[in-house]
């Protein structure tokens, strides 16, 4: 028996060294002296599983259990190699076995934790984290595991005390510090998120996540040149990390770039070829070039990899709206889809209407956006909103944004409360605006960048309005209403909207332009200095088609010797710009009449739009923000609208300036008009030194006679019936 006893002590100090061959020699010694040796025929299985072989671990342990059911460690170690065979409902069974037999054991409430994490069964696997924390102090790891359970929670701010717990735990953690970054840059945290990114790289400065995560916080924080060198850091750490290509294209993209972030884009896919993001930001490069079959293939496959991507769906129906021949029905369909497959899922947990206050003292009007800054949703919205007030509106605005401008500032002397929500879950937006009682929700995004219909789909005030960032359905069944016009939703129309449309007397805008008279003085047409007459599209590529190209052919063909100029950030980009001089080369337009001009600051964008004499609007998706923005510096703009929504701005805000002779009823019709227009230098001095105190004076800048309108309609809705 001594010699036995020897032998283990011996196995056992060569086991803690990590010298496993010896120790599993031992351990054999052990079992052929003794064959039913529990402890022997336990611990050579650990050997077994150390040494990647838990085939042989498992019946070793079992074999032990045979033995001796009584001991903890035996059923926590053979549910950690149940665990490395996959076999995980098993393993759970092992570690509760483990937990059962020894309540306060730390180790077997951790191994059962990341056996729950693995089964997808988070909630559990969040309560043995937190248990196996309690029973040991300093328990760093089981810590940090908690953090990442409750991160894929959306739990994000218990996440953030569990990664904290674990550093305090143990300062050096790296992966702490590295997730506790990304997490604090998924709640658009991003200055903090950069300094815990810091000490995760001071202490490990090849860490390709940590690296991937401080690029997209640089980009966050506008250090272009920070974010290009810690995505080419993180890429030379891990070559083989798609992850790293995907945050490449990320800056590329942000910049501008396009055709660069579509070649990261691609290498990322080349390493892993199921990586939906990939395919997504990819389309969304594909999008910004005018390319929308390349956009359209490339969301279809991110949804067939993933159809839980709700932004990517709604993208998919956003693109419809640039479709030659789109149809409103079209239009309503695509929408309504993503409401099938998102929206539905929340329809039985609606707020339900109560007693408004309506008629009893202010409406509580609250106001979801990512665009109360200097953005064409804040810039249609802002005069109307400084307005409600004054009608006996009492504003909640609810900012999905962590930047602030001048514009931010004056929705924010409007509102009764500001809320921070940028980084929060849909759920916990929803459930804040539960808590805050608003009678009307209103939504300035719908499917566009930075909108929130996740939010909106949960219902979470008895009243929901679509508002002025959204330029068509939101097609969402809990949406009650959609704030339009008599020019974007004509009478008859109303059965291709999922909302009841309000229809405001004038524009269902309120534009609120930029500079002054002295910072942008109204200039001649440049063709009345002898110059060529210059035609002009400041709208972005993605509204462009063969057909609208065709026109502009046409048009340039009928005026000799004028000219096209081209302004839209995507041409920033060479290869881009490259890709649309062939285009237009293709269309018959030569490029030596084009002129391509990039993103500019917004004050030089108004003078180029005052730099052209007449502007040309695509189509089917017209121009918005570009057409009166065009429209100020007294410019006219040739449409063609057709019967979606999107398609119809500039007919809306020409029509309601009093502009006449702009509005083509087909392709022919627009390129006449476009002609007529340039041949007529006359006619458009008058409207250079007219246009802008027509629209200042008249109702496309009054905000108060928006709000007046906007604020009865919002009162009736949210009267009780």
């Amino acid at each position: 028996m001594a010699t036995i006893q020897e032998a283990m002590a011996a196995a056992v100090a060569h086991h803690q060294a990590g010298r496993l061959a010896q120790a599993a020699a031992l351990y054999h010694a052990v079992l052929d002296a003794m064959p039913g040796h529990a402890d022997a025929a336990h611990l050579l299985g650990v050997v077994h599983l150390q040494s990647g072989q838990p085939d042989r671990a498992v019946s070793l342990i079992r074999g032990a259990i045979q033995q001796n059911h009584r001991v903890a460690d035996y059923h926590d170690n053979l549910g950690s190699a149940l665990k490395a065979l996959s076999r995980l409902e098993e393993a759970v069974t092992a570690h509760r076995q483990a937990v059962r037999l020894r309540p306060e054991f730390a180790q077997a409430l951790y191994n059962l934790g990341n056996a729950l994490e693995a089964l997808g069964r988070l909630d559990e696997a969040a309560t043995a984290f937190r248990q196996a924390a309690a029973r040991r102090p300093g328990y760093a790891r089981a810590r940090f595991n908690l953090g990442n359970v409750l991160a894929a929670l959306g739990q994000r701010g218990e996440a953030d005390d569990a990664y904290r717990a674990a550093l305090a735990d143990d300062p050096t953690f790296v992966e702490a510090h590295a997730n506790r970054g990304g997490l604090l840059l998924a709640l658009d945290r991003p200055r903090e998120a950069a300094a815990a990114l810091a000490r995760a790289l001071a202490l490990r400065p090849d860490h390709a996540p940590a690296l991937s995560n401080l690029a997209a916080a640089c980009l966050a924080l506008g250090d272009r040149d920070g974010a290009e060198s810690a995505a080419r850091h993180a890429i030379a750490a891990r070559p083989d990390l798609a992850d790293c290509l995907l945050r490449l294209g990320e800056v590329r993209q942000r910049a501008d770039r396009l055709g660069a972030a579509a070649d990261a884009y691609r290498a990322a896919l080349a390493l892993n070829p199921a990586l939906a993001e990939a395919h997504a930001n990819l389309a969304l490069v594909r999008q910004g070039q005018g390319l929308l079959d390349a956009a359209e293939q490339g969301n279809r496959r991110a949804l067939a990899l993933d159809p839980t991507l709700a932004d990517v769906r709604s993208n998919q129906a956003y693109l419809l709206l640039f479709r030659p021949g789109v149809t409103a029905a079209a239009v309503l369909e695509a929408h309504r889809d993503w409401d099938r497959v998102h929206g539905a899922p929340h329809r039985g947990r609606w707020v339900k209407p109560g007693k408004a206050t309506a008629g009893k003292g202010p409406l509580t009007v609250a106001i979801l956006s990512g665009d109360f800054r200097r953005h064409p949703a804040g810039l249609f919205a802002v005069r109307t909103v400084e307005a409600l007030p004054a009608h006996d509106i009492r504003l909640l605005l609810y900012a999905n944004q962590t930047e602030s401008d001048d514009v931010t500032g004056r929705f924010r002397k409007a509102a009764a409360r500001w809320t921070p929500v940028a980084g929060l879950p849909d759920a916990e937006v929803a459930s804040r605006i539960r808590h805050d009682r608003p009678d009307v929700l209103i939504d300035l995004a719908g499917h566009n960048a930075r909108g929130r219909p996740g939010v909106f789909a949960r219902k979470p005030a008895p009243v929901q309005v679509a508002w002025s960032g959204y330029m068509a359905t939101t097609g969402l069944a809990a949406m009650d209403a959609l704030v339009a016009d008599r020019h974007h939703v004509p009478e008859g129309m109303e059965a291709f909207y999922a909302e009841r449309v309000l229809r405001m007397p004038d524009a269902f805008i309120a534009y609120d332009p930029p500079g002054d008279d002295l910072e942008l003085p109204l200039v001649p047409p440049p063709c009345l200095s002898g110059g060529p007459v210059t035609f002009g599209s400041f709208n972005i590529l993605t509204k462009l088609n063969d057909g609208v190209l065709a026109a502009w052919a046409a048009i340039l063909q009928r005026v000799p010797n004028s000219r096209l100029l081209m302004k839209t950030k995507a041409l920033s980009c060479p290869a881009t710009a490259d890709l649309w001089r062939g285009r237009l080369a293709a269309a018959g337009i030569a490029p030596d009449r084009v002129t391509m001009v990039g993103a500019t600051n917004s004050l030089d964008h108004m003078r180029r739009c005052a730099s052209v004499d007449v502007a040309l609007d695509p189509f089917p998706f017209s121009g918005s923000t570009t057409t009166l923005e065009t429209m100020w510096m007294g410019v006219p703009v040739v449409t063609l609208p057709g019967e979606t929504f999107s398609s119809r701005h500039s007919l809306a805000f020409l029509t309601v300036a009093g502009v006449e002779g702009c509005v083509a009823a087909d392709p022919a019709d627009y390129v006449e008009r476009a002609v007529s227009w340039a041949t007529d230098p006359q006619r458009l001095a008058e409207l250079r030194l007219t246009l802008r105190s027509r629209m200042a004076a008249g109702p496309l800048c009054d905000g108060n006679r928006l709000a007046a309108a906007l604020a009865a309609e919002l009162r009736a809705l949210a009267r009780p019936h």
